[in-house]
């Protein structure tokens, strides 16, 4: 995530897998789309479920429950793919399938804690950059730099 000014808020948008929330950056995602079956690429890594076209950019579909090590049986009508730049540049592409997408909003810096007390995979673990108290729910943010090295090792 961004490095937090005092008295400035930040831009997440929350989704849900396998009934927890978490959040990207708003200004890393590109575009969210409805569920369409990725293109299968022999031989990838288990989360990786293939590619799509997007606007003439190749990009690569995680499943994002398979690779934080998630538990998710159900059907999800509301999938969508989540498509963030993780870079700079913008150049570097990556989607994720997540369960819905829920919620964009601004948090002021004093509803975020660098405490995480979600457990998922191990690898994945150290990609959560906090907790954001919202309502009744605990928002975990994930920095997508992080977790974009994770997919690439």
């Amino acid at each position: 995530m961004a490095e937090i000014i005092e008295n400035t808020t930040t831009s997440v948008t929350t989704f849900k897998i396998a009934g927890e929330y978490f959040a990207f950056e708003t200004m890393k995602i590109r575009h969210i789309l409805e569920y369409v079956e990725p293109t299968n690429v022999p031989l990838s890594k288990e989360y990786i479920m293939g590619v799509i076209n997007n606007h003439g950019n190749m990009v690569p579909v995680i499943d994002t429950s398979v690779l934080f090590g998630i538990k998710n049986d159900e059907d999800h009508p509301e999938a969508s793919i989540v498509i963030v730049s993780t870079d700079e540049s913008n150049d570097s592409l990556l989607g994720f399938l997540v369960d819905e997408v829920d919620d964009v909003f601004d948090y002021a810096p004093e509803s975020w804690t660098k405490d995480v007390v979600m457990q998922i995979s191990e690898q994945v673990q150290g990609t959560l950059s906090g907790t954001i108290k919202k309502d009744d729910k605990f928002v975990y943010t994930i920095n997508i730099a992080d977790l974009a090295k994770v997919v690439e090792n």
